[in-house]
């Protein structure tokens, strides 16, 4: 080192007003806070760069030792590394389920962005600091630029991306590893926008749909509640007063009041353990193969999952087969992201027959779970070599049902909650009123 690179470093150090906290590769930090297995850390580091200027940055790692080697690859030589005090206050904050994310929906946009700046010939690089810039989500803002240090340091593009599974899932990251081995990475961008749009779009229709009956159902509880807790009681101690035998209905409705009243932590107790219970079981593989097999089965909702589920597995398929993904890569891919666990065994079997040399279309004739429709454009694909075409037919068709479906379901459920409400609340009523049409021989 020369006497002036040795006078830089020793006026950065002194300019900080710290003891010179000089990292020692063989031995960890003392400063630093071992993170857990596989979850990512914020490390503030400062470095001397090949001039001997100090640098300052941050990076999201895995531990501090991953943190060292990445800072050395890109051409320094570490001088301190600490966990980042904003990251540290944001952990502390952090409510459980109202953590940092992010939505399809900003991905969406950052990919048809992303697919923009690659075809006009940005170098990758400059198009990754082009869009932490413009990305509003602090975290998806963060992980860019944890993917742009990777891809500094020489890592490839995908590697850098499957480094952040809750930002991008298991499509986006063989699509990009495909679109780079093409030399195509703008067309699959634009092809993964282009899907992730339609799933937004079509998801948000479906929440538009749901929106209006479970705002519906939420105040019909809240009132049921109301009358259970606070009406029905005064009406009990009425009667009581009076003796007398109540009607059936009236007997019950109090009985279930007062159940709930007199005995309100064990109340709360039992719903909480089921509550507990129903979530510990759809954790596991089989409670959620149950489920989804339930939810395919179900009246007015079941045929519009079903059919949601078969458009993403057949949109997904089409987008993978076009960007030259080997079909058993493809089907493997199409199971872990199609959502639903039912379907998702059924393309595993699938896969196992094509493995041994059989058709697709030929496995999937004997699962009930695939319509004829979609198993016989998938065995004209195969035989033609269209198959992206045909799973795009399929694909845009279901689509289209789906959105017939769901406005169907809209026009129908409003009837069938007026009727729910009136049949409740209403009996509700009737019961607490019946016995005063025997209000005069309750007294006697």
């Amino acid at each position: 080192m020369t006497a002036t690179q040795t006078k830089r470093q020793k006026a950065a150090l002194s300019a900080r007003g710290k003891t010179d906290h000089r990292i020692d590769p063989r031995q960890p930090s003392a400063k630093s806070v071992p993170a857990e297995p596989n979850s990512l850390v914020d490390y503030e580091y400062e470095a001397l760069d090949r001039a001997g200027e100090l640098v300052k940055g941050h990076l999201l790692s895995t531990s501090e030792a991953e943190a060292l080697q990445r800072i050395r690859r890109l051409g320094l030589r570490p001088v301190d590394i600490q966990h980042s005090t904003s990251s540290i206050l944001n952990a502390e904050l952090r409510i459980p389920g109202f953590g940092p994310r992010a939505n399809d929906g900003e991905i969406a946009v950052l990919s048809r962005q992303f697919a923009t700046l690659v075809h006009a010939g940005v170098p990758l690089l400059r198009s990754l600091s082009v869009l932490i810039k413009q990305t509003e989500n602090e975290f998806v803002a963060e992980t860019l630029r944890s993917v742009r240090t990777d891809v500094e340091s020489g890592d490839s593009l995908s590697n850098a991306l499957g480094r952040h599974p809750r930002v991008f899932d298991g499509l986006y990251v063989p699509m990009v590893r495909a679109g780079e081995r093409a030399g195509s990475l703008d067309e699959v961008l634009s092809q993964l926008a282009t899907t992730m749009e339609r799933s937004v779009a079509l998801r948000r229709k479906i929440k538009s749909a749901l929106a209006y009956p479970l705002a519906v159902l939420v105040l019909v509880s809240i009132v049921v509640t109301a009358m259970l807790f606070f009406v029905v009681p005064v009406f009990a101690s009425i009667y009581d007063d009076l003796g007398g035998t109540l009607p059936l209905p009236t007997r019950i409705l109090v009985r279930v009041s007062a159940a709930l009243t007199n005995k309100l932590p064990i109340t709360l107790l039992t719903i909480g353990v089921g509550v507990y219970g129903i979530r510990t079981g759809l954790g596991t593989e089989q409670g959620r193969l149950r489920w989804d097999r339930t939810k395919l089965r179900l009246p007015l909702i079941g045929s519009l999952v079903h059919k949601t589920a078969i458009a993403r597995l057949t949109r997904i398929l089409a987008v993978l087969n076009r960007a030259g993904i080997p079909i058993l890569d493809a089907l493997s891919i199409a199971a872990e992201t199609v959502g639903n666990a039912a379907i998702e065994a059924a393309i595993l079997e699938t896969r196992l027959d094509v493995r041994r040399g059989g058709a697709m279309a030929g496995h999937m004739a004997t699962n009930e779970l695939f319509p004829a429709m979609v198993v016989q454009l998938v065995a004209i694909g195969e035989e033609t070599g269209t198959l992206d075409e045909m799973l795009e037919t399929v694909a845009s068709s279901y689509e289209e049902e789906v959105e017939a479906a769901i406005a169907g379901f809209a026009s129908l459920i409003e009837p069938v909650l007026m009727a729910l409400i009136g049949a409740v609340v209403g009996g509700m009523v009737i019961s607490l009123y019946l016995p005063m049409f025997r209000i005069v021989d309750l007294v006697q």
